[in-house]
């Protein structure tokens, strides 16, 4: 069956890559979240999408250049006015939530390659929930790196764009699944990605139509941030067959 993956948490109704949003993820019933991490000038790993926290916290300043102290002394936005008492999480925090309850994790390496690999690896290590692990990242090089440090491990080059044979990356650099943008993959496409043997889910899924669509289809996972809507839906196919 499908596994539905909350974006960035439950990111319609909660502030985006906030331990509210996943959290409240886990309570309605998600299957795993997707992430996405950066690198502070401490070396402290740290769940937040854009390389700076302009956008999602009431403070300015790129990340790499901050300490998580620093970082620490403003808090999370949900939109641009509504400010919230969150705070931007360490990767550890996730990391708890999900061997609590057992869930997959999807990470999505945002930090220039080559910064934050061993620092993730021993990371995760630490934990011992590779199984559970999925890395993705639209840079090659990091999930190469990841490969290096651990074959074991699941990783999924991400695409914005239509491309013709993504399995060409499961031979020339071992990568083990893709993450596609679904408006640029068809159901079609599906076949040659099975004859491949290359797993695929894709995002950012929201409408109840497109959902019900992946959630028929041989797809391996949906990365959506309406949670409760494609949870709902899953059952209801489940129900249904």
């Amino acid at each position: 069956m499908v596994m539905i993956f909350a974006h960035r948490g439950y990111s319609a109704k909660y502030p985006e890559n906030s331990l509210l949003a996943f959290n409240k993820a886990v309570e309605y019933g998600a299957d795993g979240f997707e992430l996405d991490i950066h690198l502070t000038k401490d070396e402290q790993i740290v769940v937040i999408h854009d390389h700076t926290i302009n956008r999602t916290t009431t403070g300015r300043g790129k990340i790499a250049e901050m300490s998580f102290d620093e970082i620490q002394q403003f808090n999370i936005k949900k939109g641009l006015f509504n400010v919230t008492d969150k705070k931007v999480p360490l990767l550890s925090d996730v990391l708890d939530i999900v061997k609590k309850h057992n869930k997959l994790l999807n990470i999505e390496i945002k930090s220039e390659a080559g910064k934050i690999e061993d620092k993730l690896h021993e990371l995760l290590t630490r934990y011992d929930i590779i199984d559970q692990i999925i890395i993705s990242s639209f840079n090659i090089e990091s999930l190469v790196k990841m490969e290096a440090l651990d074959s074991s491990y699941e990783t999924a080059l991400l695409f914005d764009r239509y491309h013709k044979s993504p399995w060409d990356y499961k031979t020339s650099h071992k990568i083990k699944s893709i993450h596609p943008n679904a408006k640029h993959i068809t159901i079609d496409h599906l076949v040659e990605l099975e004859h491949n043997e290359l797993p695929a889910r894709v995002y950012t899924v929201n409408k109840e139509k497109d959902l019900k669509t992946w959630i028929s289809s041989s797809i391996t996972g949906i990365i959506t941030d309406e949670v409760e809507r494609a949870v709902h839906l899953k059952r209801m196919k489940k129900i249904e067959s």
